[in-house]
């Protein structure tokens, strides 16, 4: 019984469609075919074998970066484990990362940072196959289908290139592969073979990983000895970018944070009374201390509230950089936080 169920689960998520028939296929065949040399045979074998993922469309519509909060998301990436293992792998790569920062002008501390949110330094790379992970999206997301056929077309190139199992490998649900999690078209462009050995291996080379973190970041605008982020207050932006400032660009951020702390309840308090004297919703108090009846209080008991703050930040030049390897303004401060614990 439970065998079943566990087949119904995995049917529920994956569907046997055939991409070679789908209506949007023809123009991708041919441009495999016509623009990059590929046998049509080979093509529509590999598009037979793709799986639609539901599963995959489920994450693409509801990602961390645009529907957590700051607070939840920094806490994601800045625990304690995360922090030691990132700590560990600096110190096993000490004489790499002096000849990356020496020759691409990467701080050790981002590489590590990055390769820690995206992949635990290198222990969780993914587990969707790539080929399922972009034809889904091509074909079956239409807010972004051009994007993710795009990122097909690389990766049957990409395969080719680094002779590369097409059917097996394995990455995000968004397909990215490797250490780093590149999508295809930017492992195409921006890897680097570090370790010497002829080709550029993102998936099990930590110099080739590292160096090319390292080359993106500088080809998309990373200032060697620049700043990332400045603490500001809401009215000295201005003042602090005028004209003659030497960073290029930057842009104006908000982060929301929340502290929590205790109150003792008093004779006569309701918990509604508390919430509303504390700017909190009753709903967001009773979550807070999962409470599942909001008459169930009483006085002497300890209940946490929380006290929310906006910070204000400028990004400069850098920090955009960062944005160019994941547009999320939370997914780059936390790339920032993290390197600040090593």
């Amino acid at each position: 019984m439970k065998y079943s169920l566990y087949i119904f689960l995995v049917l529920a998520n994956v569907s046997f469609a055939d991409y070679s028939n789908h209506p949007e296929a023809n123009d991708l065949i041919d441009s495999l075919v016509n623009e990059h040399d590929f046998e049509r045979s080979y093509v529509i074998q590999v598009l037979e074998t793709a799986q639609k993922q539901n599963k995959i469309l489920d994450s693409m519509s509801s990602p961390a970066e645009f529907t957590w909060t700051w607070d939840r998301y920094k806490k994601l990436f800045l625990e304690e484990k995360r922090i030691a293992n990132g700590k560990l792998f600096l110190a096993e790569n000490n004489d790499l990362f002096n000849r990356v920062e020496d020759e691409f002008g990467v701080p050790r501390e981002i590489i590590t940072s990055i390769l820690g949110v995206e992949t635990r330094y290198g222990k969780i790379k993914g587990s969707y196959k790539v080929l399922d992970s972009l034809a889904t999206l091509g074909f079956d997301f239409p807010r972004r289908s051009k994007f993710f056929k795009s990122e097909l077309i690389h990766f049957f190139q990409l395969t080719r290139e680094n002779n590369l199992d097409i059917y097996s490998i394995q990455g995000s649900y968004a397909g990215a592969m490797g250490y780093g999690q590149f999508i295809s078209s930017s492992y195409r462009a921006y890897a680097v073979d570090y370790d010497g050995d002829g080709y550029s291996d993102l998936f099990n080379s930590v110099p080739d990983a590292v160096a090319s973190i390292a080359n993106y970041l500088k080809i998309h605008g990373w200032k060697r000895n620049g700043s990332v982020v400045q603490a500001v207050s809401l009215n000295n932006v201005n003042k602090l970018y005028s004209s003659n400032e030497s960073s290029d660009k930057f842009i104006p951020l908000m982060f929301t944070e929340g502290d929590t702390y205790k109150y003792t309840v008093k004779e006569g308090d309701t918990l509604l009374g508390i919430a509303l004297n504390h700017d909190l919703m009753l709903k967001e108090l009773m979550v807070l201390n999962n409470i599942k009846e909001q008459n169930l209080i009483q006085a002497g008991q300890e209940i946490l509230l929380r006290k929310e703050k906006d910070i204000y930040f400028i990004g400069d030049d850098n920090f955009i950089a960062i944005t160019k390897y994941n547009r999320s303004h939370f997914y780059a401060k936390a790339v920032y936080d993290l390197s600040l614990e090593f």
